[in-house]
């Protein structure tokens, strides 16, 4: 396995990796965008949508952009 500067695995006894460490000083772009993910993916769970055509004639009414 090849190493990566700021990574590191910890193993257990059977040798199967149990935790991975990245320090923040390589890694900090790529660990907030992990976690802005997950922000995301929970707080999709309980999002409410909105339909297109609603958004569109709320837009319309707002703003006048669609032409009939």
């Amino acid at each position: 396995m090849s190493k990566f500067v700021g990574v590191t695995i910890e193993k257990d006894t059977r040798g199967n990796a149990t935790r991975v460490i990245f320090d923040v000083k390589y890694h900090k772009e790529f660990i907030e965008d992990y976690l802005d993910g997950l922000e995301a993916k929970e707080r999709m769970k309980n999002a409410e949508y909105v339909s297109w055509d609603e958004v569109k004639t709320e837009m319309d009414k707002k703003h006048g952009i669609i032409r009939k």
